[in-house]
């Protein structure tokens, strides 16, 4: 069984290690966002108006990641924080940029957020400008700044590869060790579909980005958060507002630890609106039970589509329904699910590697 999943099981399955461990912990869901700005940066609310907004709209817990600043989240904590309720955990969204004269801005992005981070991590800078780096490439980048991230005891995300138009597949073949990747992002602006110019300059989707690290033998897990700046404009589609992207963690209480550990594990799915309700996974095969929303306003249900993704981004299985299941031939590489609702809405669950 994939080790990610051997433990997100846990309450809902037999696992297969139950007679080792006959009475697992007892794991619980929690919904949260790893990706938000603030005035500290370049937000437009204070800090406890962002964390008040996320606690207030069903989130159990929120990174706050500031451009070259950690938020002192204890105050935080103590005025908005509660046992099992609510969380927020420092970060820093490491905000590398890289002189490039190839690309049509003459720089690139290479931003990394470091989630529970305890100290600052400055990227490579210049006299000039303390973010920009000249003589350093993307894939340099990443590695020198996430290395300094989990020396910071923090783990490593990287964002929006296809913000900007910035990262290309191959910066990120020379990473190693375990790192969560945005597979989704819920800027207005950060392309995650992918797209070609009119140059013919083909940029994969942002899920296609994964697919490539996954193929290349590396653990990287999916994440979709809202990368939220503005709190003034909510009803304004175009901007920068929160709600739109989040991750699920399964882990045995809420604290920074425990989520920090469903994290590195792979412990959690990604969504923009599609739920759960169940979830197994073995070398034998997948089931998936989709939780259907209610809306009393209205009697159409929605509809559901999961599509079975194995190496190389090869589409393995298409199945309509409330209750896909994918069983396993072996020869896959790994299988993640990416489910699309009659609305546009989506989930991704973590790839399980095949032995």
């Amino acid at each position: 069984m994939n080790r990610a999943w051997c433990f997100l099981l846990v309450g809902w399955t037999a696992m297969s290690h139950a007679d080792q461990n006959p009475t697992p912990p007892k794991l619980n869901w929690y919904r949260g966002n790893t990706h938000a700005h603030t005035l500290n940066a370049d937000g437009n609310a204070a800090p406890d108006t962002v964390a008040r907004w996320y606690r207030e709209h069903g989130y159990q817990f929120l990174v706050l990641t500031e451009h070259e600043y950690i938020a002192d989240v204890a105050p935080l904590n103590a005025l908005l924080g509660a046992k099992e309720r609510f969380l927020v955990l420092p970060g820093q969204e490491v905000t590398q940029i890289l002189a490039d004269e190839t690309h049509p801005e003459g720089r690139r992005h290479a931003h990394v957020n470091g989630i529970g981070l305890n100290r600052l991590v400055m990227p490579v800078g210049s006299p000039e400008h303390i973010q920009l780096a000249r003589g350093l490439t993307m894939s340099e980048s990443y590695k020198r700044n996430i290395a300094a991230i989990r020396s910071a005891g923090a783990i490593p995300q990287v964002n929006h590869p296809n913000g900007r138009w910035s990262v290309r597949p191959s910066d990120l073949s020379e990473l190693s060790g375990v790192f969560l990747l945005e597979i989704w992002n819920g800027n207005p602006k950060s392309n995650n579909l992918g797209g070609t110019n009119d140059a013919g300059e083909t940029s994969p989707s942002t899920e296609g980005f994964w697919d490539i690290v996954l193929s290349q033998g590396k653990t990287a897990w999916g994440v979709a958060s809202d990368d939220s700046h503005d709190f003034l404009n909510l009803d304004n589609f175009a901007s920068e507002r929160p709600g739109r992207a989040w991750i699920v963690v399964r882990a045995q209480e809420l604290t920074q630890k425990a989520l920090m550990d469903a994290m590195l594990e792979g412990n959690f799915y990604a969504s923009t609106g599609v739920t759960l309700q169940d979830y197994f996974a073995d070398q034998k095969e997948i089931r998936i039970a989709i939780k259907q929303p209610h809306d009393p306003r209205h009697a159409d249900d929605s509809r559901f589509t999961t599509r079975f993704i194995g190496k190389n981004g090869m589409l393995l299985a298409e199945v309509p329904g409330r209750n896909p299941i994918y069983r396993i031939r072996g020869d896959e590489g790994y299988v993640r699910a990416s489910i699309l609702d009659s609305n546009g809405l989506r989930a991704w669950t973590q790839p399980l590697f095949l032995k």
